[in-house]
């Protein structure tokens, strides 16, 4: 490539020195060392254009040999890399949540990318979740979506790919852990309840329900001793081999889940889907918190300043602690009352307490007969006038917003009926005060008369 090139560029410097004696004989035509210069020029050209040619067919020739030869070379590494296709490994695989997991699966086709790098298109056998079970639609080459929910393959490098965990029985026991295939084709740890010859009873740690599966539909979770002594270089969390240890528990009493008995309980139903163990720490190996996040109580208008300082002296209470408090006292005034109860129960005390409690009684004084009108003095009839006739004149104020407000409303019937009552009570006041008022009248009338015949 390198001779081609330079012969190229020969080429062109003779051309553009051709073509600037070819404009100098233009201006001088009879000149013979410019006319034997283009000649010269001219062979020489010619020359190095057949040179130039005799060394593209070299090089075409040599190229077609090397494609032939890795042609050969590419059809052998195919046929190698095809010979991996279905087999059974195992990847590590990094959820949607973030835990790893030590996983098996098979391998569905083999490609070399553009960097020289092997890679696997892999299809999990113990999927834990809807984005790791295999697409049917997609295995007989009829799915037509290109975000589908369910798995198309995992790439992953062929130096990633570790030995296949196979299934071990032995030792398999009530109380062992292992992976139980769901209706949903999805695999959830499990505990083993009972074996029997060709079924296994297992409870869901999830649900907490027994159910029953064969032995191809269950595959055992590899125990502490068994791993230290079949893989000491497995430095990876695996969910399909290895059974963690929470590393903080709580106490065995803890009530999971007791904020929420007056909610739907939905927070505390995704923790166990997802597998988390009550009592023990959050985190994929259980290094977080175990106690929730409390709430303070803080008094309200206090600074930040002013609560720091009420958290560093303890006086801030805590909701927890606040129930505490409340339960306490409630319990207190329970054991009051019962006390009480029991005091109350012998017959001599209750006599007791039922006399002092009538002794005890101010006596009611009967109540003092008012006077008929006509035995009352005529200031106090007079001023009994002029309150009748206030109260009539409230009374017609209250029954004309009565009506107007009926008038107002009246496409609603629950409020029209109760206005109609109150207007009613309304009327029948009035016509008590007109009656009272009509008496009054009278009486004032007789004494006036009554005054005029002791004049004469």
């Amino acid at each position: 490539m390198a001779e081609i090139g330079e012969v190229e560029i020969k080429l062109e410097t003779y051309k553009t020195q051709l073509s600037q004696v070819t404009t100098a004989l233009s201006s001088c035509p009879g000149d013979d060392d410019l006319i034997a210069l283009q000649t010269d020029l001219t062979e020489l050209i010619s020359i190095t254009e057949s040179e130039l040619l005799n060394l593209k067919k070299n090089q075409l020739l040599v190229n077609f040999c090397d494609s032939e030869s890795k042609e050969e070379e590419h059809v052998t590494e195919e046929d190698s890399l095809d010979s991996f296709v279905g087999m059974k490994c195992s990847i590590s695989h990094t959820s949607s949540w973030g835990t790893v997991q030590q996983q098996n699966c098979i391998i569905l086709s083999v490609d070399v990318n553009d960097n020289s790098e092997t890679t696997v298109k892999v299809l999990f056998l113990t999927p834990s979740s809807r984005e790791m079970l295999p697409c049917k639609h997609y295995l007989n080459s009829t799915c037509n979506y290109e975000n589908c929910k369910y798995s198309h393959g995992f790439d992953v490098k062929m130096s990633d790919l570790s030995d296949y965990v196979e299934p071990n029985f032995d030792n398999f026991v009530r109380g062992k852990r292992c992976l139980c295939k769901t209706d949903e084709e999805l695999w959830v740890p499990a505990t083993v309840t009972s074996v029997q010859t060709e079924k296994i009873f297992v409870k869901l740690d999830g649900s907490g329900t027994e159910i029953e599966c064969i032995y191809e539909n269950v595959f055992p979770l590899q125990s502490e001793d068994s791993e230290s002594d079949s893989d000491e270089e497995l430095n990876i969390s695996d969910l399909s081999a290895v059974e963690f240890t929470p590393l903080h528990r709580a106490p065995p009493n803890i009530s999971f889940g007791g904020w929420e008995q007056h909610t739907n309980s939905f927070g505390s139903k995704m923790l166990l889907k997802m597998g988390y163990t009550p009592g023990s720490g959050l985190g994929p190996r259980g290094e977080g918190i175990v106690e929730p996040i409390e709430a303070d109580i803080i008094p309200p208008g206090v600074s930040l300043d002013s609560v720091r300082e009420l958290r560093e002296k303890r006086l801030i209470r805590t909701v927890n602690k606040l129930n505490s408090i409340l339960t306490k006292k409630a319990a207190q005034k329970t054991n009051s009352n019962n006390i009480k109860l029991q005091k109350s129960r012998d017959i001599f005390v209750m006599m007791d307490n039922i006399f002092k409690s009538q002794n005890s009684r101010p006596k009611q004084q009967p109540p003092k007969n008012k006077k008929p009108i006509n035995k009352v003095s005529e200031k106090t009839v007079r001023v009994k006038s002029v309150s009748i006739e206030n109260d009539i004149l409230h009374c017609k104020r209250r029954l004309a917003d009565l009506k107007k407000s009926l008038v107002r409303n009246k496409h609603d019937p629950t409020h029209c009926s109760r206005v109609q009552s109150q207007i009613s009570a309304e009327s029948k006041k009035l016509d008590g005060l007109m009656s009272k008022q009509k008496t009054v009248e009278n009486e004032l009338k007789f004494r006036t008369e009554k005054k005029k015949l002791k004049v004469f």
